[in-house]
C-alpha cells in the first residue's frame, strides 16, 4: 500500500532527471528512565556527503544536530513523545545546499505490535519546523511523517548483550508549502534496512543503509546513506556505580 501511495504521489516527478548523492550519517543516543512510564532522551548527530568530482562519503560536512526528548509510556502498547531540536545545515554549493539553520519541535505517537521475537511499530510524527530562508527569516513549515518499522532479534528472544537483530523501515513525509520547502505536498520517501548488535544489555550498535527519494520540480534528488548509531540506556547511573561503587546495607563499598 505504501508503495502504491508513493507511486501515485511521485508520478509527476518520475520522468524528471534524478541527481544522486551518497552520505554517511552517525548518531549517538542517550536515554534515561525516570520511572516505569517516563523517560528522557538526548541525541547528537552529523551527516557527511559526497560532492561532484569527490567520491568519498566524507567529502563535506552537511549537517549537525542536537535533539532532546521526553517520552511517556501509558502502557506496553503506546509510546507518546515530544522533542525540541536544532539542526545546522551547512552551506555546500556543490550539491545545491544553502546554509539553513532550523529549530524543530515535534509530537510523536508509536504503537507497538509484538509477535514472539518480532516487534512491529507504526509511528506518526507531526513536526513544526522553523527554517531560515533566503530572506534570513525563519519560515514555519509543518510536516507529517508516517513510518512502519520491524525489529527482529536473530539469536535471542530479546535485544540484549551478544544478540544481533535485524531492522527494516518504510517512511513517508508530507509537508506544507513555503518558500524554503517548495509547493509540493509530498516531501520524500525513505526506505532503510540494517542490523544491530547488543554490546551490553544497555548499549547497542546499529549499522544500516537507507535511500531517500525526493521528487522535485525539474530535478529529483536521491540520497543513499550509510548510518551508524550508538544507543546508550541509563548511562549516568552506571558510570556513577563504576566510579564510586555501590554501598551495601552495612555501609561498606562493593564493586
Amino acid at each position: 500500500m505504501c508503495l502504491t501511495i508513493v507511486s501515485q504521489l511521485t508520478t509527476l516527478g518520475v520522468y524528471a532527471q534524478t541527481q544522486s548523492y551518497n552520505q554517511a550519517n552517525n548518531e549517538i543516543d542517550f536515554s534515561h528512565d525516570l520511572s516505569q512510564k517516563w523517560s528522557l532522551e538526548f541525541n547528537v548527530g552529523q551527516s557527511w556527503t559526497t560532492k561532484p568530482g569527490h567520491t568519498s562519503l566524507f567529502s563535506s560536512l552537511a549537517q549537525l544536530y542536537t535533539r532532546a526528548w521526553v517520552h511517556y509510556n501509558p502502557n506496553d502498547k503506546w509510546k507518546l513523545s515530544f522533542f525540541y531540536a536544532f539542526y545546522y545545515n551547512k552551506y555546500v554549493p556543490e550539491i545545491d545546499q544553502r546554509e539553513a539553520p532550523e529549530w524543530r519541535s515535534a509530537a510523536q505517537a508509536i504503537y507497538y505490535i509484538k509477535r514472539k521475537r518480532l516487534i512491529l511499530t507504526t509511528r506518526w510524527r507531526i513536526e513544526d519546523r522553523h527554517i531560515k530562508n533566503v530572506d534570513s527569516v525563519f519560515e514555519a513549515v509543518d510536516r507529517l511523517r508516517g513510518q512502519i518499522k520491524v525489529v527482529y532479534p536473530l539469536n535471542g528472544s530479546v535485544i540484549a548483550k551478544g544478540v544481533f537483530y535485524g531492522i527494516g523501515s518504510e517512511e513517508l513525509f508530507f509537508k506544507t508549502s513555503s518558500k524554503v520547502s517548495g509547493s509540493g505536498l509530498f516531501d520524500r520517501n525513505r526506505v532503510s534496512a540494517g542490523i544491530g548488535y547488543g554490546i551490553t544489555n544497555n548499549c547497542q550498535l546499529e549499522l544500516s543503509y537507507s535511500n531517500e527519494f525526493l521528487p522535485r520540480p525539474g530535478e529529483n534528488q536521491s540520497y543513499n546513506a550509510i548510518q551508524c548509531n550508538v544507543v546508550f540506556t541509563n548511562l549516568l547511573p552506571r558510570i556513577g556505580h563504576a566510579l564510586f561503587g555501590k554501598k551495601t546495607p552495612e555501609g561498606s563499598s562493593a564493586n
